[in-house]
């Protein structure tokens, strides 16, 4: 599994909202269909509407999502991340 960000816009109502959102996935398909299955259950937004821009690999230490920490904090320190929070 591998950490990634992606980018993009969904329709919150009558605006249009932009997003940024680190997942963790098996490759860029897979997050992308993670993507698209975040803002469908958690917005009910259908996937035709979500507009991913750009979906890039990252280093687990650049996230800040808490799913990201749990997958990847045996492998990585996060202790730079805390402390940039406090």
């Amino acid at each position: 599994m591998q950490a990634f960000r992606a980018t993009g816009t969904f329709p919150n109502g009558r605006i249009v909202q932009a997003f940024t959102k680190d997942i963790v996935a098996a490759d860029e398909v897979d997050a992308r269909h993670r993507v698209y299955s975040f803002f469908g259950s958690r917005h009910g937004v259908n996937r035709r509407f979500v507009n991913i821009a750009s979906v890039a690999q990252i280093e687990p230490t650049e996230s800040k999502e808490a799913a990201v920490i749990s997958a990847f904090r045996d492998t990585h320190d996060f202790s730079a991340v805390v402390d940039e929070e406090e």
